[in-house]
């Protein structure tokens, strides 16, 4: 893509399927098309938090929201994975090989409302993935994309699902709507997962099951040179 160039989603219909044609991503949100994107979340093992991000400012959706530690748009021609290693390595500056990210779910997202006075519609699919690391980063091993990103934090998945449930107006619309929903398969696994006690893990089949399939990349904050920054 050129320098200045807007970026192009492939066009998906509502089973998440490609119809064949890509659209400019203002003229997506201006027209509600069907699209991709990915979220990633990065987890702690050793105190089962998770990571997340403030939105700068000027971002066009959820200005100076908390979000999910990374997401970001497939671009046209693009696949979920690649894109998840993507907006992880720009948004927060970590990198990891593809065995990292486990494939969780893929969650379906409708939203209609306004930011900075022009009309925003977000249908996509959210190709969902996880990063579990066996301890917590200190703050010098981010390395936070000015123009995306105003500032992380680390909160405990109890905390975060308690304030989804509540409805929390610092954090992004569409993760406060999930601890409301109960309809959808796919939302109900994201509620499940922010529903979460950390003593509750053995308890939950299903989240047990998604959370020991990142067990083959727990790492030390050092492995993967995340250590050596300022």
């Amino acid at each position: 893509m050129g320098l200045g160039e807007e970026e192009r989603f492939d066009l998906v219909d509502e089973d998440c399927r490609l119809v064949g044609s890509t659209k400019p991503r203002s003229e997506v949100h201006r027209d509600g098309d069907w699209h991709q994107a990915v979220h990633v979340w990065v987890l702690f093992h050793d105190t089962w938090r998770v990571v997340m991000q403030r939105r700068c400012k000027h971002k066009d959706s959820w200005p100076l929201m908390w979000d999910i530690s990374a997401a970001g748009h497939v671009t046209a021609g693009g696949k979920p994975l690649e894109t998840a290693k993507r907006e992880l390595a720009e948004e927060l500056g970590l990198e990891f090989p593809d065995n990292a990210f486990r494939y969780l779910f893929r969650n379906k997202q409708e939203f209609r409302g306004e930011f900075h006075g022009k009309a925003f519609v977000n249908n996509e699919f959210n190709h969902v993935f996880a990063v579990t690391l066996r301890q917590e980063l200190p703050r010098h091993a981010y390395r936070l994309q000015a123009e995306e990103v105003d500032d992380v934090k680390h909160i405990a998945l109890s905390e975060l699902g308690a304030l989804l449930r509540e409805g929390d107006e610092k954090h992004v619309t569409y993760l406060a709507g999930l601890g409301r929903q109960g309809g959808a398969l796919e939302n109900a696994k994201y509620t499940e997962l922010f529903r979460l006690e950390r003593e509750e893990v053995e308890d939950s089949r299903w989240v047990e099951a998604q959370v020991n399939g990142c067990r083959a990349y727990y790492l030390d904050c050092g492995d993967a040179g995340l250590c050596s920054g300022d």
